[in-house]
């Protein structure tokens, strides 16, 4: 039975609508993994498991947050100090088992009953730093895995995920507190082990690539600074909360993981319907969305919880966005995605953290309404700031549109030699595939092909079929769409 079930989640399922097939195993394992986020960090399950906070306005926030966010930040600076040295990891599949059992073990220590596992704060604590250092891990890994398959591609997993996951978390939500807790801890380890048969299913991107090149610093600290930004704004407003009663702490993490819902489906309806490139989807979307956040939350309930949505919502858009900066960033300079993966959620985490703190520290001073306002003024003047700054010039691959060509033929041709090879040995061609592939990279037909390989064109069109299976995709207009998106076309004829 398990090996039926395998063999179905390690299956293509045909998406039309894009153009390339989804794996169901991918997105399974994707979705846990935001599952066990949203129900460790968004959910009742598991913070009435935590130790009761000090009483100072600081530890109003949540003690596991604070906690694992901190070391969630050591150990993205660890892997992007180890990336940025050229160093890469050569064993993904033990990784990723090794980073499942210390989500795990964090997750008992933080989620199950203190007097039988924990020994108390003490193992909390240290529950809660592991979560942080094996959650860090788990996310380069599947940047790896999804990110290494192409920007557009990355769009789609992470919208389904996102549905997916959503449907997990409520159906966990509705269990017993004891038993929530107990699957919570199980879901990383099925999550690295659908990620490592995903691995082992297809020629995924090489774990390491003597032909990977360490990037200019100028995108490296930009992705970061943008990065820095949100994660900032996602902190401040989850600090506007810390001390908010239960009732509606509990009304907030529902309306948490409906705004990612939205802000998904959002994402994939501007990209494929209005076709807005990264840097207009972020400045005309993602950050009025959270504006309206801070200016809803001013004017106090509900109107605050629906600006905590927005909010929300628009940082989603957003978070995906910065997902496929990452597909297209590594493959544009030839570096591994975990590089700008790292340092990408580093920023993140670093904003979240300062800015939670900082929230908190204001709504604890507001002692009005009118003092409520004014935060809210400066935050949204703040977000209005980096619109009118930040994206005068595109930040790096931000002009890239996903469902329409970017129109890059003039692409020298040894560049396009080299991406085709670099496509090549990501999805495991043949030599003789990639000789086949390097023509219908250039639109070439199967006649053509047969006559300059001096091969049958019955011979051609098998090579066409593995060609076509390895790349998930039904025809060469399809697999012509991830090049040209993910890539560049060819300067001759």
């Amino acid at each position: 039975m398990a090996k039926l079930s395998m063999g179905y989640l390690r299956k293509r399922v045909q998406l039309a609508a894009f153009n390339f097939d989804v794996r169901p195993g991918i997105v399974a394992g994707f979705a846990l993994h935001w599952t066990w986020v949203w129900v460790t960090f968004w959910s009742q399950k598991f913070y009435q498991a935590s130790p009761a906070p000090a009483g100072t306005p600081l530890l109003s926030l949540e003690p596991l947050w604070l906690l694992s966010i901190a070391s969630n930040v050591l150990c993205y600076g660890a892997l992007f100090v180890w990336y940025l040295r050229g160093e890469c990891i050569r064993r993904p599949a033990a990784a990723a088992w090794a980073a499942a059992a210390v989500t795990s073990v964090g997750t008992a220590l933080i989620g199950l009953p203190a007097e039988a596992l924990a020994g108390g704060s003490a193992g909390f604590v240290a529950g809660a730093l592991l979560t942080g250092v094996g959650s860090a891990v788990e996310v380069v890994l599947w940047a790896s895995l999804i990110a290494g398959r192409g920007a557009r591609q990355v769009v789609v997993y992470s919208v389904l995920a996102t549905l997916a996951g959503s449907g997990f978390f409520f159906v966990l939500t509705l269990l017993p507190a004891a038993a929530a807790r107990w699957i919570t801890v199980l879901i990383p380890v099925a999550e690295m082990w659908l990620l490592t048969h995903q691995q082992a299913a297809e020629a995924a991107s090489p774990a390491c690539d003597a032909d990977w090149e360490v990037p200019a610093l100028r995108p490296i600290v930009e992705i970061g600074a943008i990065s820095l930004f949100f994660g900032f704004s996602y902190g401040m407003m989850k600090g506007f909360f810390a001390g908010a009663t239960d009732d509606l702490i509990a009304i907030r993490d529902i309306l948490n993981v409906s705004a990612l819902i939205l802000g998904a489906v959002a994402i994939l309806l501007t990209m494929s319907v209005l076709r807005m490139d990264f840097r207009h989807m972020t400045y005309q979307v993602a950050l009025p969305l959270m504006a309206a956040g801070f200016v809803l939350y001013s004017l106090g309930y509900p109107c605050d919880l629906i600006g905590f949505a927005a909010h929300q919502m628009g940082y989603q858009y957003f978070y995906i966005i910065i997902w496929a900066l990452w597909a297209v960033l590594a493959y544009d300079r030839r570096s591994p995605v975990a590089l700008f993966a790292s340092v990408s959620m580093m920023a993140i985490m670093i904003g979240q953290l300062t800015g939670s703190v900082l929230g908190a520290q204001l709504m604890a001073l507001a002692h009005d309404r009118y003092t409520v306002a004014v935060i809210a003024a400066c935050s949204v003047f703040v977000i209005l700031l980096v619109a009118l700054f930040a994206f005068e010039s595109p930040f790096p691959g931000s002009d890239r549109n996903l469902f329409s060509a970017p129109g890059s033929r003039e692409a020298a041709a040894p560049r396009f030699k080299l991406s085709v090879q670099q496509l090549a040995q990501s999805r495991g061609l043949s030599p003789r595939e990639t000789e086949v592939f390097s023509y219908l990279a250039r639109g070439r037909n199967c006649s053509f092909i047969s006559a300059q390989l001096v091969i049958s064109e019955e011979t051609a069109k098998t090579h066409i079929k593995r060609i076509y299976r390895k790349f998930g995709v039904h025809s060469q207009q399809a697999l012509l769409d991830l090049i040209e998106l993910d890539g560049h076309r060819p300067s001759e004829p």
